[in-house]
């Protein structure tokens, strides 16, 4: 099992138009992972975190993108009741 600290996010344009999905995440060192590469390694027994501003939020599979009525999926994201900076839609960009 791995441990991965992402840092930052790639989002590009939905389908369309009305909002932005993950595409990729960077981790330390500006490594570049897709978002189906995070969820093939979750599934794999990998472990996956955000780090920002020193703090943490795990990482995980949901069923399909949060935006209301999109159904692009698996996609991934930490605990949407997060206002933090450690939640994953709200990551620096990469």
């Amino acid at each position: 099992m791995t441990d991965h600290l992402v840092t930052g996010v790639r989002k590009t344009l939905s389908a369309d138009a009305t909002h932005r999905h993950i595409s990729e995440v960077c981790t330390q060192g500006a490594i570049r992972y897709t978002r189906q590469e995070v969820i093939d390694s979750i599934r794999q027994g990998d472990s996956w975190k955000t780090l920002a501003d020193g703090y943490r939020a795990e990482i995980r599979i949901i069923d399909a993108c949060p935006w209301e009525g999109c159904a692009l999926g698996p996609y991934i994201a930490t605990n949407p009741n997060s206002s933090k900076k450690d939640n994953l839609e709200n990551l620096d960009s990469c």
